[in-house]
């Protein structure tokens, strides 16, 4: 167990957005005691991630750490995301740099679809990919996966959507907004893909900082798929509904406690407040339907949040173990929350003990 303050902060941080203990403890030694270990994003810069979170929500490639996302390195204006790029795929002209690219790197259709990034450009050197929407504040890094294998993806990615009519932006005009992108650099609600776009901003602070904390999802169990979407709430904003299907590696009579506390934590959770928990951690498998954690703002913002917490126990769980060629490197990547921080009062500073179970 960490014994000072300072350890126990940054034992948070590496929780919540996997960074490694020794560049954890070295940003919290520079930050100010009991400070935010996670920075909320500019509003610009927020936008931003909330577009990476849509594109990534259900992923169409096999990924076992949280959409991919191995560690994140936040800033006020800037976010590094370290994607995982050696999963094998079950077709092989498939992999993480093209689940990528078809869902971020901004592309138009013949009947003015847009797909991806609007503004957004792409350039990949030694130290990663970096992202920028042209003539805007904010800034991507997509680290763990090279230039060769980011351009060899492009390249067939771009040929793939030639023959069905689909183009990127960025080549008919890679330095500045295409015309079907300028639409949506200021989106209005004058359309039905408008106000898809414009929806981005009321709810954007809810969709960085959970892409900020992506890595805490692997605090719930042995890590099988994680999908998200969304739906729209009645104060203009969006409510984001997360499933994370794992298998627990926990006896904690509510596993998922630990996730929970951390999510909420003043110093590296969300401004969220729970309001509703449906637990069904005492009942048997065969009767199990899953946990549910509801959310909201805690500072009045527009948005919601649902976490689902899908367990997969006895002979549901033996599938996976037999099918998952990965299953044990799975594993490996639960991250065990320790006993001060998984129980309600452990510390003296913490919020009030979230909601009981029904």
């Amino acid at each position: 167990m960490k014994s000072t303050c300072v350890e126990r902060r940054a034992e948070k941080l590496c929780l919540a957005t996997g960074m490694a203990w020794t560049d954890a403890l070295k940003r919290v030694k520079s930050l100010p005691p009991k400070s935010p270990l996670v920075p909320e994003a500019h509003p610009s810069q927020a936008v931003l991630e909330s577009y990476v979170l849509s594109g990534l929500a259900w992923p169409s490639v096999d990924t076992r750490n949280p959409w991919g996302i191995r560690s994140v390195i936040p800033r006020p204006g800037s976010i590094a995301l370290t994607f995982e790029n050696d999963v094998v795929q079950s077709l092989a002209s498939e992999s993480m740099a093209k689940e990528l690219i078809r869902d971020l790197v901004p592309s138009f259709d013949e009947y003015g679809d847009v797909r991806g990034i609007p503004g957004a450009r792409f350039t990949p050197d030694n130290d990663g990919v970096h992202v920028q929407r042209i003539g805007m504040p904010g800034s991507l890094s997509i680290l763990g996966i090279s230039a060769e294998d980011w351009s060899t993806a492009l390249t067939l990615q771009m040929e793939e959507d030639k023959s069905s009519g689909r183009h990127y932006c960025h080549e008919l005009s890679p330095g500045r907004w295409h015309r079907s992108e300028t639409p949506f650099r200021e989106p209005t609600t004058d359309t039905v893909l408008g106000r898809h776009h414009y929806r981005k901003k009321p709810s954007a602070w809810l969709a960085s900082g959970l892409l900020r904390r992506a890595p805490l999802l692997r605090t719930i169990g042995l890590p099988l798929s994680t999908t998200a979407w969304t739906n729209l709430t009645d104060d203009g904003g969006t409510k984001w509904i997360i499933e994370y299907i794992n298998v627990p590696l926990t006896e904690a009579p509510c596993y998922h406690q630990g996730f929970t506390n951390l999510l909420t934590d003043p110093e590296c959770g969300l401004p969220i407040i729970g309001t509703n928990l449906d637990c069904s951690c005492g009942q048997p498998p065969e009767h199990y339907w899953g946990c549910r954690f509801y959310a909201r703002s805690s500072t009045g913002q527009p948005g919601a949040l649902q976490v689902r917490f899908s367990r997969r126990s006895g002979d549901r769980a033996q599938s996976y173990e037999a099918e998952l060629n990965d299953y044990e490197t799975r594993r490996k990547l639960y991250q065990p929350i320790p006993a001060y921080l998984t129980h309600p009062h452990a510390e003296a500073h913490r919020q009030p003990a979230p909601i009981q179970p029904l």
